[in-house]
C-alpha cells in the first residue's frame, strides 16, 4: 500500500513541481515541429525543382496539360504491330501527329491479311488492307504518315475556320 502511494505521490509531483518546465517543453516541441516542416517543405521544393543543375527548366507547349498527344496500338497481329511501330518512329518528329491522339485499329483476315485504320474519336484518317508479310509494313507507314498529317491538317484548318456555337465539335462534320 505504501509503495502505491509513492508511485502515485512521486507521479504527481512530477507533473505538479513545474507547471512552467511542461509549458517551456511543448513551445519549444511546437518550434522544433514547425522548423521540422519547413525543412521537410524545402526538401520536397528542391525535389520538384523544373530546373537544376542538372539542366535548364523544362518549357511546356501548352499550359494546360503535360500529356499533347496519345497513340493508342490497337492492333492484334505481328504485321500489325510492326505497322504501328513504323508509323510512330516516322511520326517521331511530326507536332501535328504529336499533338494528335489517335488510335491504331485491325482487323484481321486469314485469307487476305489486314485491315488496318487510324482514326481521331471516330474520324478515320488512313486506312489499307496490309498483307502478313512484315517488310510492307514499313512502306505502308511512310505513306500513312503523309495522309495522316494532311488530314490532320486540314481538320485543324475546318475547326478555326468554322465556328457554329449551337452544335459541339464532334456534331459539325
Amino acid at each position: 500500500m505504501l509503495s502505491r502511494f509513492i508511485t502515485v505521490f512521486l507521479s504527481t509531483a512530477f507533473f505538479m513541481t513545474s507547471p512552467f518546465s511542461a509549458l517551456s517543453e511543448v513551445s519549444s516541441a511546437g518550434q522544433d515541429n514547425a522548423e521540422q516542416k519547413r525543412n521537410e517543405k524545402e526538401r520536397v521544393d528542391s525535389i520538384n525543382r523544373i530546373e537544376s543543375a542538372d539542366g535548364p527548366a523544362i518549357t511546356r507547349s501548352s499550359p494546360s496539360s503535360e500529356l499533347t498527344g496519345v497513340m493508342v496500338d490497337r492492333t492484334i497481329t505481328m504485321a500489325g504491330k510492326t505497322f504501328y511501330r513504323a508509323f510512330s518512329n516516322f511520326a517521331m518528329g511530326s507536332p501535328l501527329i504529336g499533338n494528335a491522339t489517335i488510335t491504331f485499329r485491325e482487323r484481321p483476315d486469314a485469307r487476305w491479311g489486314s485491315q488496318l485504320w487510324i482514326m481521331e474519336g471516330s474520324r478515320i484518317y488512313f486506312r489499307t488492307q496490309l498483307s502478313p508479310r512484315i517488310n510492307e509494313a514499313d512502306n505502308a507507314a511512310k505513306e500513312a504518315v503523309q495522309i495522316v498529317e494532311k488530314a490532320l491538317l486540314r481538320r485543324r484548318l475546318e475547326v478555326a475556320i468554322t465556328s457554329e456555337k449551337d452544335l459541339g465539335s464532334e456534331e459539325l462534320f
